[in-house]
C-alpha cells in the first residue's frame, strides 16, 4: 500500500499537533514527514529522537527541529556523504537565514519565537527542500 504524500500544510498542522501531544521539537518535525519514512522506521526515529530536544538534552546547543530535520533527510534514502552534507548543511542555513540562530540558547532568548513555531518553520524548510527528491 502507498502512502499519501503529505501537503506543506498537512504537515506543519500534524508537527503542531504532535507538540501538543508533548513530543520534542526533533520528534515532531519526524512525524510530520512519516508517510516518506520507511513504516518501520518511525517508531525507531521517535525513539532516537527522544534526547535531542531543547538542543541536545537540554544543553541549548543545536534546535531539536534542525536535528529532527536532518534525521529525515538520513532515512528517506541513501545518499552520497557530499550531497548528504550539502543537504543538511542547506536545511542549517535556511533555518539561520530564518530564525537567525540554530542553538536553541539563543532561540529560546525573550522576544523570540516559541518552540511551536521553531517547529514549524523546520517543516516548510525541510518539505520544500525534499518535497520533489523522495
Amino acid at each position: 500500500m502507498v502512502k499519501k504524500k503529505y501537503t506543506e500544510e498537512e504537515r506543519v498542522a500534524r508537527a503542531r499537533a504532535m507538540r501538543r501531544e508533548g513530543y520534542n521539537c526533533a520528534q515532531c518535525v519526524i512525524l510530520a514527514f512519516d508517510d516518506l519514512l520507511p513504516s518501520e522506521s518511525v517508531d525507531t526515529a521517535v525513539l532516537a529522537a527522544q534526547g535531542f530536544g531543547s538542543g541536545y538534552g537540554g544543553r541549548g546547543y543545536v534546535c531539536g527541529a534542525v536535528s529532527g530535520a536532518n534525521m529525515v533527510l538520513g532515512l528517506t534514502g541513501s545518499r552520497p556523504r557530499p550531497e548528504l552534507y550539502r543537504l543538511t548543511g542547506g536545511i542549517i542555513d535556511d533555518f539561520i537565514a530564518m530564525e537567525g540562530a540554530v542553538d536553541c540558547s539563543d532561540l529560546k532568548k525573550p522576544g523570540r519565537k516559541p518552540c511551536i513555531d521553531l517547529i514549524s518553520d523546520a517543516v516548510v524548510i525541510l518539505h520544500r527542500r525534499i518535497e520533489d527528491m523522495v
